[in-house]
């Protein structure tokens, strides 16, 4: 829905999307990407970074980069309402 919704925008509109989106979608590139999700989860008080074994919880820069890559979202935060998407 999100791709089909960013499509029919003007190419502008799609490209607020994806500058604010992108980084938090490249997460998934990240070798501990499950640890990466329950860790920004927690950040933003939507669960716990709690993982079963044998994953452990995200630390050391990867740990700075999720909480920097985080707080950029919330800080930066776009009104998808706007675009009929929120």
């Amino acid at each position: 829905m999100f791709f089909q919704q960013s499509r029919a925008r003007p190419i502008e509109e799609a490209r607020e999307i994806y500058r604010w989106f992108m980084p938090r979608l490249r997460l998934d590139a990240i070798p501990m990407l499950v640890q990466c999700i329950k860790f920004a989860e927690r950040i933003a008080d939507r669960g716990s970074e709690n993982v079963r074994l044998p994953r452990l919880t995200v630390i050391g820069e990867e740990r700075a980069y999720v909480e920097q890559v985080i707080a950029h979202a919330l800080e930066t935060r776009i009104d998808l309402d706007k675009y009929n998407i929120g």
